[in-house]
């Protein structure tokens, strides 16, 4: 596959900052489905995305009400297994708490019955390893509570399968959820000349690129979610968005803060421009992950002809809302050691960012060389943000949708 950006204009900025030298990466290749989306940041079994997740806990919370009308509103056969699934579920941590107060509402009304089972879905390098040991104890809980030891007949176990895939047999699921997982592309349709994000980017054509390929999988994630389903099964999807101004979260400008998405791609930017990754690198280093506007998200529902509707999914409701940076909000109100404040929320940006920056680098690098160049460009965040605590955030942007299988 051949990829052209000529009619890009930041293309041509590109062209006349770094001269002939700057050119498309010929060892760039699309990524393929059997491809880790991202590897987890943090040493395994150690918990280190949901200690450092403080705003998804959030993200979590404004889900709840979605979340718990779809629980009250299934009818629910106590005498067989209700089987829910958290797709894209990192080790787990940021929706224990939600997932403890559905067992407690389905408890609350049925009683030790129907056995509950719940089933965390993620790639294969995701961190099982911290979720069992969260629910076992062996790692801080959120709110110090485990559903899995305080509440009878309950069950849990792991999926290291992709959700582009087929997961489970069909009509195995009850209930399903998702929280900020499903922006993740299934590949890389083309390099970003000129960003990290596509939502930074100036490339038309890249942009247009991004976009057909997250149609196609968004299509395919939700034609799998219906043969898992069962009839009259309910799913919570919570994605990244964009408002109708085009807004995407990562903070606002307007209001004086850093937005995080321009940041890390400028930042990269500068490292290339000072000799520390080389141009080429530079390119290479794309987040392949796309935000749908909320139209892009209802597509597959209110087109009659589409195969999401024919295979049985109806869009029962749809918001969007922002959550506000956790971290900003902590700071405003209590303050304290600005070094450790912008140590927290740059582990949290790197916990998801840290694989798409290492698969950016040059393959004739060593590991040594690779580690050292990422620590000391998240060290020159963590520093920039901790000189000035009050002007980084990470507001998201997210669309809850709530999907019921005919």
């Amino acid at each position: 596959m051949r990829y052209v950006y000529g009619t890009c204009g930041i293309l041509r900025r590109l062209y006349s900052t770094y001269g002939s030298g700057f050119k498309k990466s010929s060892t760039w290749t699309p990524q393929k489905n059997s491809t880790p989306h991202y590897i987890p940041y943090g040493e395994d079994g150690s918990g280190f995305y949901s200690d450092n997740a403080l705003g998804y806990y959030n993200i979590m919370e404004n889900a709840k009400p979605m979340v718990m009308a779809a629980i009250n509103s299934m009818e629910i056969d106590p005498k067989h297994v209700f089987n829910i699934v958290d797709y894209g579920s990192a080790d787990g941590g940021t929706s224990m708490p939600l997932f403890y107060q559905v067992i407690k509402k389905l408890r609350e009304r049925y009683g030790d019955s129907p056995p509950i089972h719940v089933t965390y879905e993620d790639q294969p390098v995701a961190d099982f390893k911290s979720l069992f040991m969260r629910l076992q104890g062996l790692l801080p809980m959120p709110d110090n509570h485990s559903y899995l030891k305080d509440f009878h007949n309950v069950y849990v176990g792991a999926c290291g399968m992709s959700f582009f895939d087929q997961c489970f047999e069909d009509g195995f699921v009850n209930f399903g959820f998702s929280s900020t997982a499903m922006h993740w592309l299934s590949r890389g349709p083309c390099p970003l000349p000129d960003a990290v994000f596509h939502m930074v980017s100036s490339c038309g054509e890249a942009k247009e690129q991004f976009a057909t390929q997250a149609a196609q999988d968004w299509e395919t994630i939700l034609l799998q979610r219906a043969r898992e389903l069962t009839p009259g099964g309910h799913m919570v999807i919570v994605n990244c968005t964009s408002d109708e101004s085009g807004y995407y979260g990562g903070g606002r400008w307007t209001f004086g803060h850093v937005n995080m998405c321009q940041k890390l791609s400028s930042l990269w930017h500068s490292f290339a421009q000072r000799g520390k990754i080389t141009k080429e690198e530079f390119v290479n280093t794309n987040m392949f992950a796309y935000w749908r506007s909320q139209d892009e998200m209802q597509a597959p529902f209110v087109n009659e002809n589409s195969r999401v509707r024919k295979a049985g999914l109806t869009l029962v409701s749809q918001e969007t809302k922002p959550t506000p940076c956790a971290f900003q909000a902590r700071w405003q109100k209590e303050g304290g050691d600005a070094r450790q404040h912008a140590k927290q929320f740059v582990n949290m940006c790197r916990s998801w960012s840290n694989h798409a920056f290492h698969a950016g680098l040059s393959n004739k690098r060593t590991e040594e060389e690779k580690a050292a160049i990422l620590e000391s460009f998240f060290k020159e965040y963590e520093d920039e943000v901790a000189a000035a605590p009050e002007k980084h955030d990470m507001e998201v942007m997210s669309c809850f949708l709530h999907i019921k299988r005919n």
